[in-house]
């Protein structure tokens, strides 16, 4: 067995990319039941098999391999959707502020 985080990366940004199990599996050329064992941390993983899954992904190997780094990946995936969001809050303001100078 190897790292539930290695594991619970993988789903994560699987399913960040919109991607289903059926996707990675097809991806890997293994069958669905093959990947769901690698994101239920089922099956142990080869140095090649981990380098494949990094490509697929878009990461490098060592992040899925670094606890440290899951935390602040997370944290700023959180920190970017709040700032999405008070960008949205801001447009909104900035046109209730036009709308009450274009009415004076």
């Amino acid at each position: 067995m190897f790292d539930i985080n290695v594991s619970q990366k993988l789903r994560a940004l699987r399913k960040k990319r919109g991607w289903t199990q059926s996707d990675m599996a097809a991806q890997l050329d293994i069958s669905v039941p093959a990947y769901s064992k690698v994101e239920c941390g089922m099956t142990e993983l080869t140095l090649g098999r981990l380098r494949q899954l990094a490509v697929i992904l878009g990461v490098k190997v060592c992040w899925l391999l670094d606890e440290d780094e899951m935390v602040l990946h997370q944290e700023n995936e959180e920190l970017k959707e709040k700032l999405r969001l008070t960008n949205i809050e801001v447009m909104g303001l900035q046109k209730r502020l036009l709308a009450c100078f274009e009415r004076r």
